[in-house]
């Protein structure tokens, strides 16, 4: 289970569905929530600044590949799968671009698309950042599927309706 969710809400989404693995988008200086302490340092994956703006390639795709390994590792841990943790200041572009590379990661043979229509079915309100989403397709060899399947998707709802979202995955 993959679990997207706004800055505000972060903590108390950490406390109910106790994540062994958390993502945290965050600005420059953007403080992660001290909940998140008790996480393992392996597990929590800090992605700083924004990705939207991003002038070095080099650094998004370092971020992406950082992305790829923990969702591998999440995937090949032997204990039961507690849920996976993504927040970014609002919830709705950098932190569900990272829900979409890693429901690709984790469900290779699954159509883009698919994975696509079940992120906005789940969050309407979902934007994900393109930045992010390019770079993994490209890591990934996905030949722009990935993408095509983001800009294929009927404009986002402007308001955030649900601040937790839940995205089932099929690993």
């Amino acid at each position: 289970m993959i679990i997207v969710s706004s800055l505000d809400h972060a903590a108390a989404a950490f406390k109910k569905y106790a994540p062994a693995y958390v993502i945290s988008v965050l600005e420059k200086d953007e403080p992660t929530p001290p909940v998140f302490d008790a996480v393992r340092e392996q597990n929590h994956l800090k992605v700083i600044e924004d990705c939207s703006r991003a002038v070095d390639v080099e650094d998004c795709e370092n971020r992406c590949k950082k992305l790829l390994a923990l969702a591998e590792r999440w995937r090949n841990d032997p204990e039961p799968k507690a849920p996976i943790l993504i927040h970014c200041h609002k919830g709705v572009a950098r932190s569900m671009a990272v829900a979409y590379i890693l429901m690709c990661a984790l469900e290779q043979g699954n159509c883009e698309r698919k994975i696509a229509d079940r992120l906005r079915v789940a969050a309407p309100h979902a934007d994900p950042n393109l930045m992010l989403v390019s770079e993994a397709d490209a890591l990934m060899h996905r030949d722009d599927r990935m993408i095509e399947a983001i800009l294929d998707l009927c404009p986002s709802c402007a308001a955030v309706e649900k601040p937790v979202v839940m995205l089932p995955v099929t690993a």
